[in-house]
């Protein structure tokens, strides 16, 4: 690999984190209209957690990014034990958060799951289409005139 082409490579954990937040992005971008939607047709306890659970997968895939980031710079050898166990980790917070808002009773808990799952699927598939579109991790698509 030629010095041109290696400073155009983005750092190790750079790939991760331009996907989280690309990935964030898009959810921002989505995420008030689904939360207005549900809002107008089950209430606002709906659109209370459905902006509870657009919040919680962003924060997850956030968190995700940040440690296989922090992996991939620290032990590279370590990167699939920590992807999986981390996955685990997260599924568990993730679930002792739903278990808490459903004990509260302050959102309507189906939305909120609905929601919570729906969204992190279709985040993840619009990401998956944007990136095999431009055959390129986002950090990683060609600049105009770098061929």
């Amino acid at each position: 690999m030629n010095d041109h082409a290696a400073a155009a490579l983005p750092t190790i954990d750079h790939i991760e984190s331009s996907i989280a937040v690309d990935v964030a992005k898009k959810a921002l971008f989505a995420g008030p209209v689904v939360v207005l939607a549900l809002g107008i047709w089950r209430g606002p306890d709906a659109a209370l957690g459905a902006g509870l659970a657009i919040l919680i997968v962003i924060a997850n895939l956030v968190a995700s990014a940040a440690l296989l980031g922090w992996t991939a710079r620290t032990a590279p050898h370590l990167l699939t034990g920590v992807a999986l166990m981390s996955f685990l980790g997260r599924l568990i917070v993730i679930t002792a958060i739903g278990v808490g808002i459903k004990a509260l009773g302050f959102t309507d808990w189906p939305v909120f799951c609905f929601t919570l799952i729906g969204s992190y699927f279709l985040l993840l598939f619009w990401e998956l289409r944007s990136i095999s579109l431009s055959l390129a991790y986002p950090g990683l698509k060609p600049k105009p005139g770098n061929a």
